[in-house]
Protein backbone atom coordinates (compact mmCIF):
# COMPACT_ATOMS: atom_id res chain seq x y z
CA UNK A 1 0.00 0.00 0.00
CA UNK A 2 2.79 2.41 0.96
CA UNK A 3 4.58 1.46 -2.27
CA UNK A 4 1.51 2.35 -4.36
CA UNK A 5 1.18 5.67 -2.52
CA UNK A 6 4.87 6.47 -3.13
CA UNK A 7 4.51 5.54 -6.81
CA UNK A 8 1.49 7.81 -7.26
CA UNK A 9 3.29 10.59 -5.39
CA UNK A 10 6.30 10.21 -7.70
CA UNK A 11 4.03 10.26 -10.76
CA UNK A 12 2.34 13.47 -9.58
CA UNK A 13 5.71 15.04 -8.79
CA UNK A 14 7.09 14.09 -12.23
CA UNK A 15 3.93 15.37 -13.91
CA UNK A 16 4.17 18.70 -12.04
CA UNK A 17 7.86 19.14 -12.85
CA UNK A 18 7.31 18.29 -16.51
CA UNK A 19 4.36 20.68 -16.68
CA UNK A 20 6.35 23.51 -15.10
CA UNK A 21 9.29 22.87 -17.42
CA UNK A 22 7.08 22.95 -20.51
CA UNK A 23 4.95 25.88 -19.32
CA UNK A 24 7.79 28.10 -18.15
CA UNK A 25 9.81 27.44 -21.33
CA UNK A 26 6.86 28.08 -23.65
CA UNK A 27 5.75 31.15 -21.68
CA UNK A 28 9.27 32.59 -21.82
CA UNK A 29 9.36 32.08 -25.59
CA UNK A 30 5.87 33.55 -25.85
CA UNK A 31 6.98 36.61 -23.86
CA UNK A 32 9.95 37.17 -26.15
CA UNK A 33 7.73 36.84 -29.23
CA UNK A 34 5.16 39.30 -27.85
CA UNK A 35 7.86 41.76 -26.81
CA UNK A 36 9.06 41.95 -30.42
CA UNK A 37 5.46 41.92 -31.63
CA UNK A 38 4.63 44.93 -29.42
CA UNK A 39 7.79 46.76 -30.53
CA UNK A 40 6.89 46.15 -34.15
CA UNK A 41 3.31 47.39 -33.61
CA UNK A 42 4.63 50.43 -31.75
CA UNK A 43 7.01 51.16 -34.61
CA UNK A 44 4.10 50.86 -37.06
CA UNK A 45 2.13 53.35 -34.96
CA UNK A 46 5.06 55.81 -35.03
CA UNK A 47 5.36 55.41 -38.80
CA UNK A 48 1.63 56.04 -39.19
CA UNK A 49 1.81 59.19 -37.01
CA UNK A 50 4.88 60.47 -38.86
CA UNK A 51 3.13 59.96 -42.20
CA UNK A 52 0.17 62.04 -40.91
CA UNK A 53 2.56 64.77 -39.76
CA UNK A 54 4.42 64.68 -43.08
CA UNK A 55 1.12 64.87 -45.01
CA UNK A 56 0.07 67.80 -42.85
CA UNK A 57 3.29 69.57 -43.82
CA UNK A 58 1.98 69.65 -47.40
CA UNK A 59 -1.76 70.30 -47.04
CA UNK A 60 -2.29 71.62 -43.47
CA UNK A 61 -5.75 69.97 -43.42
CA UNK A 62 -5.73 67.88 -40.21
CA UNK A 63 -7.35 70.00 -37.49
CA UNK A 64 -5.96 67.80 -34.70
CA UNK A 65 -2.39 68.58 -35.55
CA UNK A 66 -0.74 71.80 -34.33
CA UNK A 67 2.03 73.69 -36.10
CA UNK A 68 4.53 76.08 -34.62
CA UNK A 69 7.55 78.01 -35.90
CA UNK A 70 10.63 77.66 -33.73
CA UNK A 71 14.28 78.63 -34.03
CA UNK A 72 16.59 76.10 -35.62
CA UNK A 73 18.83 74.45 -33.07
CA UNK A 74 22.27 73.17 -33.88
CA UNK A 75 22.39 69.54 -34.96
CA UNK A 76 18.60 69.38 -35.05
CA UNK A 77 17.39 66.43 -37.15
CA UNK A 78 14.70 67.31 -39.64
CA UNK A 79 12.13 64.84 -40.95
CA UNK A 80 12.51 62.67 -37.84
CA UNK A 81 9.75 61.79 -35.36
CA UNK A 82 10.55 62.89 -31.82
CA UNK A 83 8.83 61.80 -28.62
CA UNK A 84 9.29 63.21 -25.12
CA UNK A 85 7.24 63.06 -21.91
CA UNK A 86 4.54 65.41 -23.17
CA UNK A 87 4.90 65.79 -26.95
CA UNK A 88 5.20 63.86 -30.16
CA UNK A 89 6.36 65.98 -33.11
CA UNK A 90 8.68 66.44 -36.08
CA UNK A 91 10.69 69.33 -37.52
CA UNK A 92 10.42 70.42 -41.16
CA UNK A 93 12.45 73.11 -42.88
CA UNK A 94 11.06 76.43 -44.15
CA UNK A 95 12.49 77.06 -47.61
CA UNK A 96 12.44 80.85 -47.14
CA UNK A 97 14.07 80.84 -43.70
CA UNK A 98 17.50 79.81 -42.50
CA UNK A 99 16.89 80.59 -38.83
CA UNK A 100 13.47 79.02 -38.22
CA UNK A 101 11.83 75.65 -38.75
CA UNK A 102 8.32 74.18 -38.63
CA UNK A 103 7.49 72.13 -35.54
CA UNK A 104 4.47 70.00 -36.34
CA UNK A 105 2.94 68.53 -33.18
CA UNK A 106 0.68 65.50 -33.12
CA UNK A 107 -1.88 65.34 -30.23
CA UNK A 108 -0.06 63.54 -27.42
CA UNK A 109 -3.33 62.45 -25.82
CA UNK A 110 -4.40 60.64 -28.99
CA UNK A 111 -0.96 59.05 -29.18
CA UNK A 112 -1.28 57.82 -25.56
CA UNK A 113 -4.76 56.43 -26.29
CA UNK A 114 -3.48 54.60 -29.36
CA UNK A 115 -0.50 53.27 -27.43
CA UNK A 116 -2.77 52.17 -24.58
CA UNK A 117 -5.09 50.40 -27.04
CA UNK A 118 -2.08 48.72 -28.60
CA UNK A 119 -0.85 47.54 -25.19
CA UNK A 120 -4.29 46.22 -24.23
CA UNK A 121 -4.63 44.32 -27.51
CA UNK A 122 -1.13 42.86 -27.16
CA UNK A 123 -1.81 41.88 -23.53
CA UNK A 124 -5.10 40.22 -24.54
CA UNK A 125 -3.35 38.20 -27.23
CA UNK A 126 -0.60 37.29 -24.77
CA UNK A 127 -3.17 36.20 -22.17
CA UNK A 128 -5.08 34.05 -24.67
CA UNK A 129 -1.94 32.42 -26.02
CA UNK A 130 -0.74 31.78 -22.46
CA UNK A 131 -3.98 29.91 -21.73
CA UNK A 132 -3.42 27.83 -24.88
CA UNK A 133 0.18 27.17 -23.81
CA UNK A 134 -1.06 26.18 -20.36
CA UNK A 135 -3.35 23.54 -21.89
CA UNK A 136 -0.63 22.41 -24.28
CA UNK A 137 1.83 22.05 -21.38
CA UNK A 138 -0.59 19.79 -19.54
CA UNK A 139 -1.09 17.69 -22.68
CA UNK A 140 2.66 17.50 -23.43
CA UNK A 141 3.43 16.55 -19.81
CA UNK A 142 0.90 13.72 -19.80
CA UNK A 143 1.99 12.59 -23.27
CA UNK A 144 5.70 12.69 -22.38
CA UNK A 145 5.23 10.75 -19.14
CA UNK A 146 2.83 8.16 -20.57
CA UNK A 147 5.60 5.80 -21.84
CA UNK A 148 7.41 6.11 -18.49
CA UNK A 149 4.20 5.38 -16.58
CA UNK A 150 3.53 2.37 -18.81
CA UNK A 151 7.09 1.12 -18.27
CA UNK A 152 6.77 1.53 -14.49
CA UNK A 153 3.44 -0.32 -14.48
CA UNK A 154 4.98 -3.12 -16.57
CA UNK A 155 7.93 -3.30 -14.20
CA UNK A 156 5.58 -3.40 -11.21
CA UNK A 157 3.53 -6.20 -12.77
CA UNK A 158 6.70 -8.02 -13.76
CA UNK A 159 8.05 -7.91 -10.21
CA UNK A 160 4.74 -9.19 -8.85
CA UNK A 161 4.78 -12.07 -11.35
CA UNK A 162 8.41 -12.89 -10.54
CA UNK A 163 7.60 -12.96 -6.81
CA UNK A 164 4.60 -15.21 -7.49
CA UNK A 165 6.57 -17.57 -9.75
CA UNK A 166 9.40 -17.80 -7.24
CA UNK A 167 7.08 -18.24 -4.29
CA UNK A 168 5.55 -21.51 -5.58
CA UNK A 169 8.78 -23.56 -5.94
CA UNK A 170 10.32 -22.03 -2.82
CA UNK A 171 7.24 -22.94 -0.75
CA UNK A 172 7.41 -26.45 -2.19
CA UNK A 173 11.08 -26.75 -1.23
CA UNK A 174 10.44 -25.58 2.35
CA UNK A 175 7.45 -27.90 2.75
CA UNK A 176 9.30 -30.93 1.45
CA UNK A 177 12.36 -30.16 3.55
CA UNK A 178 10.07 -30.31 6.57
CA UNK A 179 8.85 -33.72 5.39
CA UNK A 180 12.46 -34.89 5.04
CA UNK A 181 13.17 -33.83 8.62
CA UNK A 182 10.41 -36.07 9.86
CA UNK A 183 11.03 -39.02 7.59
CA UNK A 184 12.97 -39.91 4.50
CA UNK A 185 10.80 -39.51 1.41
CA UNK A 186 11.92 -40.12 -2.18
CA UNK A 187 8.86 -38.21 -3.40
CA UNK A 188 9.80 -35.19 -1.27
CA UNK A 189 13.32 -35.27 -2.69
CA UNK A 190 11.92 -35.43 -6.20
CA UNK A 191 9.62 -32.46 -5.57
CA UNK A 192 12.56 -30.46 -4.20
CA UNK A 193 14.58 -31.37 -7.29
CA UNK A 194 11.87 -30.20 -9.68
CA UNK A 195 11.18 -27.04 -7.68
CA UNK A 196 14.88 -26.23 -7.86
CA UNK A 197 14.82 -26.80 -11.62
CA UNK A 198 11.83 -24.46 -11.84
CA UNK A 199 13.79 -21.71 -10.10
CA UNK A 200 16.82 -22.48 -12.29
CA UNK A 201 14.68 -22.15 -15.44
CA UNK A 202 13.30 -18.82 -14.28
CA UNK A 203 16.81 -17.62 -13.51
CA UNK A 204 18.05 -18.73 -16.93
CA UNK A 205 15.27 -16.71 -18.62
CA UNK A 206 16.13 -13.61 -16.62
CA UNK A 207 19.82 -14.08 -17.38
CA UNK A 208 19.04 -14.20 -21.11
CA UNK A 209 17.52 -10.70 -20.84
CA UNK A 210 20.60 -9.04 -19.41
CA UNK A 211 23.48 -11.17 -20.63
CA UNK A 212 24.54 -11.70 -24.24
CA UNK A 213 26.59 -14.89 -24.23
CA UNK A 214 28.58 -15.98 -27.31
CA UNK A 215 27.28 -18.94 -29.30
CA UNK A 216 29.02 -22.28 -28.83
CA UNK A 217 27.93 -24.40 -31.77
CA UNK A 218 28.32 -28.10 -31.11
CA UNK A 219 26.59 -31.39 -31.76
CA UNK A 220 23.99 -31.99 -29.06
CA UNK A 221 21.84 -35.00 -28.20
CA UNK A 222 18.46 -33.52 -29.12
CA UNK A 223 16.56 -36.71 -28.25
CA UNK A 224 17.97 -36.76 -24.75
CA UNK A 225 17.34 -33.02 -24.30
CA UNK A 226 13.66 -33.32 -25.26
CA UNK A 227 13.21 -36.43 -23.10
CA UNK A 228 14.60 -34.56 -20.10
CA UNK A 229 12.26 -31.61 -20.68
CA UNK A 230 9.23 -33.84 -21.17
CA UNK A 231 10.08 -35.82 -18.05
CA UNK A 232 10.26 -32.56 -16.07
CA UNK A 233 7.02 -31.07 -17.40
CA UNK A 234 5.18 -34.42 -17.14
CA UNK A 235 5.78 -34.29 -13.42
CA UNK A 236 4.59 -30.67 -13.11
CA UNK A 237 1.60 -31.16 -15.45
CA UNK A 238 0.50 -34.77 -14.94
CA UNK A 239 -2.78 -34.12 -16.80
CA UNK A 240 -0.95 -33.32 -20.09
CA UNK A 241 -0.40 -36.10 -22.65
CA UNK A 242 2.91 -35.86 -24.51
CA UNK A 243 3.66 -37.26 -27.95
CA UNK A 244 7.29 -37.21 -29.10
CA UNK A 245 8.57 -37.79 -32.63
CA UNK A 246 12.33 -37.39 -33.04
CA UNK A 247 13.62 -38.29 -36.52
CA UNK A 248 17.21 -37.37 -35.59
CA UNK A 249 19.22 -38.01 -32.45
CA UNK A 250 21.70 -35.19 -32.80
CA UNK A 251 21.72 -31.68 -34.28
CA UNK A 252 24.35 -28.95 -34.48
CA UNK A 253 23.41 -25.89 -32.45
CA UNK A 254 24.27 -23.92 -29.31
CA UNK A 255 23.10 -26.05 -26.41
CA UNK A 256 22.30 -23.28 -23.92
CA UNK A 257 20.26 -21.20 -26.37
CA UNK A 258 18.42 -24.15 -27.93
CA UNK A 259 17.66 -25.59 -24.50
CA UNK A 260 16.01 -22.28 -23.55
CA UNK A 261 13.93 -22.37 -26.74
CA UNK A 262 12.74 -25.93 -26.08
CA UNK A 263 12.07 -25.21 -22.41
CA UNK A 264 9.98 -22.08 -23.05
CA UNK A 265 7.96 -23.59 -25.89
CA UNK A 266 7.07 -26.75 -23.93
CA UNK A 267 6.36 -24.65 -20.82
CA UNK A 268 3.86 -22.46 -22.73
CA UNK A 269 2.28 -25.48 -24.41
CA UNK A 270 1.60 -26.98 -20.97
CA UNK A 271 0.75 -23.77 -19.12
CA UNK A 272 -1.95 -22.68 -21.57
CA UNK A 273 -3.35 -26.12 -22.31
CA UNK A 274 -6.64 -27.68 -21.29
CA UNK A 275 -7.36 -30.44 -18.79
CA UNK A 276 -6.17 -33.74 -20.33
CA UNK A 277 -4.73 -31.72 -23.20
CA UNK A 278 -2.10 -32.87 -25.70
CA UNK A 279 1.38 -31.62 -26.54
CA UNK A 280 3.06 -32.99 -29.66
CA UNK A 281 6.80 -32.52 -30.22
CA UNK A 282 8.50 -33.14 -33.54
CA UNK A 283 12.13 -32.67 -34.54
CA UNK A 284 14.02 -33.47 -37.70
CA UNK A 285 17.04 -32.05 -39.51
CA UNK A 286 15.14 -29.00 -40.71
CA UNK A 287 12.67 -28.04 -37.97
CA UNK A 288 11.53 -28.30 -34.38
CA UNK A 289 7.75 -28.20 -33.87
CA UNK A 290 5.63 -27.85 -30.72
CA UNK A 291 1.87 -28.24 -31.12
CA UNK A 292 -0.72 -28.14 -28.34
CA UNK A 293 -4.49 -28.46 -27.92
CA UNK A 294 -4.70 -25.43 -25.65
CA UNK A 295 -6.76 -22.26 -25.38
CA UNK A 296 -5.17 -20.58 -28.41
CA UNK A 297 -3.91 -17.03 -28.87
CA UNK A 298 -6.07 -13.98 -29.61
CA UNK A 299 -3.40 -11.56 -30.82
CA UNK A 300 -0.54 -13.35 -32.59
CA UNK A 301 0.96 -10.05 -33.76
CA UNK A 302 1.77 -9.10 -30.15
CA UNK A 303 2.56 -12.48 -28.64
CA UNK A 304 6.34 -12.04 -29.08
CA UNK A 305 6.33 -8.64 -27.31
CA UNK A 306 8.07 -8.58 -23.96
CA UNK A 307 5.67 -8.70 -20.97
CA UNK A 308 2.65 -9.28 -23.24
CA UNK A 309 0.16 -11.67 -21.64
CA UNK A 310 -3.39 -12.69 -22.52
CA UNK A 311 -4.05 -14.37 -19.16
CA UNK A 312 -2.87 -13.96 -15.57
CA UNK A 313 -0.47 -16.86 -15.94
CA UNK A 314 3.24 -16.40 -16.64
CA UNK A 315 5.36 -13.25 -16.76
CA UNK A 316 5.30 -12.57 -20.50
CA UNK A 317 8.98 -13.32 -21.17
CA UNK A 318 9.02 -16.80 -22.70
CA UNK A 319 8.15 -16.09 -26.33
CA UNK A 320 10.12 -12.84 -26.36
CA UNK A 321 13.19 -14.85 -25.34
CA UNK A 322 12.39 -17.57 -27.88
CA UNK A 323 12.19 -15.04 -30.71
CA UNK A 324 15.48 -13.38 -29.74
CA UNK A 325 17.29 -16.71 -29.42
CA UNK A 326 15.98 -18.03 -32.75
CA UNK A 327 17.21 -14.85 -34.47
CA UNK A 328 20.53 -15.16 -32.67
CA UNK A 329 20.92 -18.74 -33.96
CA UNK A 330 19.83 -17.73 -37.46
CA UNK A 331 16.57 -19.70 -37.24
CA UNK A 332 13.08 -18.66 -38.28
CA UNK A 333 10.00 -19.03 -36.14
CA UNK A 334 6.41 -19.37 -37.34
CA UNK A 335 3.22 -19.51 -35.26
CA UNK A 336 -0.35 -20.45 -36.07
CA UNK A 337 -3.14 -20.49 -33.51
CA UNK A 338 -6.90 -20.99 -33.26
CA UNK A 339 -8.90 -20.06 -30.18
CA UNK A 340 -10.03 -23.08 -28.12
CA UNK A 341 -8.31 -25.39 -30.64
CA UNK A 342 -4.62 -24.93 -30.03
CA UNK A 343 -1.31 -23.43 -31.12
CA UNK A 344 1.48 -24.63 -33.37
CA UNK A 345 4.98 -23.18 -33.31
CA UNK A 346 7.55 -24.20 -35.87
CA UNK A 347 11.25 -23.31 -35.57
CA UNK A 348 13.10 -23.74 -38.87
CA UNK A 349 16.61 -24.96 -38.12
CA UNK A 350 18.03 -24.65 -41.66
Amino acid sequence: MDKDIDLKKSEKESLLKSFLLFFITLTLLNSIIFFFYFQEQKHSLHVEIFNKIKLYNYNFEDKKIVVDIVPIKEKENLFDLKINDSEIFAYFDIPTSKTSTLKIIYPYKIYQENLKSLKERAFLYFFLTTIVLFMMSIFYSIYALKPLKTALNLLDEFLKDIIHDLNTPISSILLNLQILKNKKSDEAIKRIEFSTKNISSLYANLEMLIKDTPLNIEEIDIKNLIDEKVNYYSYIYPHINFKINTEVDHIKTSKNEFSRIVDNLISNACKYNKQDGNVALHVDEKKFVVEDSGIGIKNISRVFDRFYKETDRGIGLGLDIVQKLTHKLGYKIKMTSTLDVGTKIEVTLK
